[in-house]
């Protein structure tokens, strides 16, 4: 059955100017490189999602805006219904204003930049790329004069975990973004290559969320922030703010890859979960897709606990509740 929520991604190319160390991407390598997602081959799966229905698509990579015939994939997806086109992008080129205003133009709806501290110090180490913050910065101040909706996401490593609360409170309270996701790393990709030095255990990163939490309550802003990667056990206080941790994950989301195959998220997430020993006695075994197998490997099953009851049947009235 399909769905008003129905999303479609193309991940369209490997291709990045950034060399972030928790990207799910394996190392570029020049076979990477040439597998970029034809326009023939994007098109074919626009024309393919729009007719079962899908009115959502997400366009990312690698980094989308390396493609020249973006704009065009852009005007082809709004030409086929497509009502939320989101651009998901390290935000660098947006530091020309006449860039984020050709994208508006072409049908783009949405942008998320992704940014990953408080400050350029830190953001342009894990990026790599020396200015990367202030064209951010200048990118942000673009996009808003096109009328762009922006959301961020923000990727927790040891590198960044200790300033989260400052990002937070630069980004969400100074610069009035509504629309943050903060993601815990899949220990996959170049992550899987850097987890020696970047890993971080749920247990340590817990309280620096509560802390960003406690901030972003003492302002009015607790909606405004989503958890990604995470599972209730570890912070059931904030289960109404986290994302694709149940069977339950409302419209269906397929993602057509540069090597030109699609497969059903929800699927993929699911192959990528496993139930450890404390999934058996708890209250949501029946809605959690369980812990990423990579982590309980690296770091065994400790930080994960049997709830004795619902955490969201538990939320005070009025509690803004995020999609599960």
């Amino acid at each position: 059955m399909k769905t008003a929520d129905q999303v479609h991604e193309l991940f369209l190319n490997y291709a990045c100017s950034a060399k972030c160390p928790f990207c799910y991407n394996p190392p570029l390598t020049p076979e990477l490189l040439r597998l970029d997602l034809s326009y023939e081959q994007a098109a074919g799966s626009l024309y393919k999602a729009a007719k079962t229905g899908a009115r959502r698509l997400n366009l990312h990579g690698g980094e989308v805006t390396l493609r020249d015939d973006l704009p065009n994939i852009l005007a082809l997806a709004r030409k086929l219904g497509f009502a939320q086109i989101t651009v998901v992008t390290n935000g660098i080129r947006f530091s020309d204003a006449g860039y984020a205003e050709s994208l508006r133009a072409a049908g783009a709806t949405h942008l998320r930049f992704s940014i990953h501290a408080a400050g350029a110090e830190i953001h342009d180490d894990i990026v790599a790329i020396p200015g990367a913050f202030e064209r951010v910065l200048k990118g942000i101040k673009n996009v808003r004069a096109a009328g762009f909706p922006l959301g961020i996401n923000f990727v927790i490593i040891r590198k960044n975990l200790a300033v989260l609360p400052d990002f937070l409170e630069r980004f969400c309270l100074r610069e009035g973004i509504d629309d943050v996701i903060v993601y815990f790393p899949h220990l996959r990709g170049m992550m899987e290559l850097n987890a020696d030095a970047e890993s971080v255990r749920y247990e340590e990163a817990a309280p620096l969320i509560r802390r960003s939490f406690t901030l972003l309550e003492a302002a009015g802003k607790r909606g405004s922030v989503l958890l990604a990667n995470f599972v209730p056990c570890v912070l059931p206080e904030l289960t109404d703010r986290m994302i694709d941790w149940s069977h339950a994950a409302g419209g269906e989301s397929a993602q057509t890859h540069p090597e030109g195959f699609t497969e059903d998220i929800l699927a993929m997430k699911d192959r990528q979960r496993a139930l450890v020993a404390a999934c058996a006695s708890c209250a949501l075994k029946s809605r959690c897709l369980g812990v990423e197998r990579e982590y309980a490997a690296r770091f065994g099953e400790a930080d994960f606990t049997a709830l004795k009851s619902d955490p969201e049947s538990e939320l005070c009235p009025g509690t803004v509740r995020g999609p599960a």
